[in-house]
């Protein structure tokens, strides 16, 4: 009798934590289905971000720094050339350390090099050479995360659902010509540079959003 009871018990207790480990299964999808609306506002926010100052820095190359609109041009020219490399090296780096973690760490790099533009803005306006490679990378790294985003996007949201939150980017494609705007207005009113520095606080700020997926996504893909 005590044996069967004790048998008993031990099954009790196994099917008590097999209802515990459903329930939180159960919690973990509900929160899940939070992952779209957060990465939707985060990626909103670094895209009017951006919006406010993505026209402006060939204005800002030509009348701050004093580069010919050619080597203005140059510098466009070789921008991909420093994306494509930037971009592979991130999403290689979020197979280490987790797809959210690598998309915080490429936001607050790039933030950090348009900082670095306001702050030592006397001493990099005047060495051009030094000024052109933080922007290269500084761009680079902001949207070397967008391959990891779209991923984890397809990951948790259902095929019915995917072109849904597709089209909900051309919003984003929208809001850049009213913060263009904005950045124009806070380029007149101040400078070019204190358009950089709103940029590089809002952008910054975006890493909130992400931050509340690192207990949504998991670190290595295809894991639930």
């Amino acid at each position: 009798d005590d044996e069967e009871t004790g048998a008993d018990l031990v099954e009790a207790d196994l099917v008590e934590a097999d209802q515990v480990a459903d329930g939180a299964e159960e919690r973990m999808k509900a929160r899940r289905k939070w992952i779209p609306y957060i990465l939707f506002c985060s990626s909103l926010t670094v895209a009017l971000a951006s919006g406010m100052t993505v026209k402006f820095f060939p204005l800002f190359f030509k009348d701050d720094v004093g580069l010919s609109p050619t080597q203005v041009q140059i510098i466009y020219a070789i921008l991909p050339f420093v994306m494509v490399p930037i971009s592979s090296g991130v999403t290689r780096l979020s197979r280490v350390i987790g797809r959210v973690q690598a998309t915080i760490l490429s936001v607050l790099l790039g933030s950090s090099c348009l900082f670095s533009m306001v702050f030592l803005q006397n001493y990099l306006d005047s060495h051009p050479f030094l000024l052109v490679p933080v922007y290269l990378v500084r761009t680079a790294l902001i949207n070397a995360s967008y391959p990891i985003r779209e991923s984890i996007l397809m990951d948790f949201v259902p095929k019915n659902h995917r072109a849904r939150w597709k089209s909900l980017q051309s919003i984003s494609r929208f809001g850049w010509c009213g913060s263009a705007a904005l950045g124009g207005y806070l380029a007149d009113r101040w400078d070019y540079t204190f358009t950089f520095f709103m940029t590089a606080t809002i952008q910054a700020s975006s890493v909130l959003f992400y931050s509340l997926l690192l207990p949504l996504v998991p670190r290595k893909e295809g894991e639930r």
